[in-house]
């Protein structure tokens, strides 16, 4: 006569025969951890996606593209166990390599990038992110006035010493340079990546010869721009050459600096 498993029996030996997993019982050391990203905090007037790019030291990557009406919807990316880079971005023009960062090209200006950057304590079941992408690039309107000669025979171009960020946001080492094209009134502009130091500078060219070089970015500092800003400001500068002078303009901001020119 054969004998019958009660329920109770049964279910308890199913119990014993499911495969190892994540339980509540058990080590959950080697389970993924769940990142919750709020992007309801995204700029939407400056942003209508965001690039979302999750890595690990130990070559972990997730990433993707999420449209402006993904916003408002949780977003769940489980990474391994530690500690992970997150690096959400926009306006990158396709410059920003995963793991790497993002590169100008040389002779190309800084795109117009908005960029949050943290590392992340994964070691955990859970754990959430909060992104708020901030404008990462100066633009600069540039006014070159030359009364002497309105069809402007001179060009403009800024050099510097920062040609991008690494992964973590960080201004990247390497030759910067951009020459931007003048309207006929003059007028022009250029927007610059986030600097380390005042080696900005601005030098006004006529057939590839350099008729003057500025020290920009010490005129920045002056100005009082900061380029530690979570955001960075925009600003106007005006070369009167006729004056032989420089005028700064930011915001409310101005101040003349004058300098000995013979052109």
């Amino acid at each position: 006569m054969k004998r019958k498993i009660s329920p109770a029996v049964f279910l308890l030996l199913m119990v014993f025969m499911m495969p190892a997993g994540c339980s509540v019982k058990e080590d959950r050391g080697d389970c993924p951890c769940c990142i919750m990203f709020d992007l309801s905090g995204v700029d939407t007037d400056a942003m209508d996606s965001v690039y979302l790019s999750v890595t690990s030291a130990d070559g972990f990557l997730f990433f993707d593209n999420v449209p402006q009406e993904s916003f408002a919807d949780d977003y769940c990316v489980r990474v391994p166990r530690g500690e992970v880079h997150v690096n959400v971005n926009s306006g990158t023009e396709g410059l920003y390599m995963d793991g790497q960062g993002l590169e100008i090209p040389y002779g190309s200006q800084c795109p117009p990038v908005y960029m949050y950057c943290i590392r992340l304590n994964a070691d955990r079941e859970s754990c959430e992110c909060r992104p708020f992408p901030a404008k990462n690039y100066c633009g600069i309107i540039l006014h070159l006035v030359c009364e002497e000669e309105p069809d402007l025979p001179f060009s403009l171009r800024i050099t510097g010493n920062v040609c991008g960020y690494d992964v973590m946001g960080r201004p990247l080492d390497g030759d910067f340079s951009y020459v931007p094209e003048l309207a006929p009134e003059g007028v022009c502009s250029v927007r610059i990546p986030r600097q380390k130091d005042n080696s900005l500078s601005l030098e006004i060219v006529e057939d590839g010869r350099v008729l003057r070089s500025f020290a920009l970015g010490n005129m920045m500092a002056e100005s009082g721009y900061d380029w530690s800003a979570e955001s960075l400001g925009d600003m106007e500068l005006t070369v009167n050459y006729s004056k032989t002078d420089v005028t700064f303009i930011v915001n409310d901001w101005e101040k003349e600096f004058v300098f000995d020119i013979t052109i």
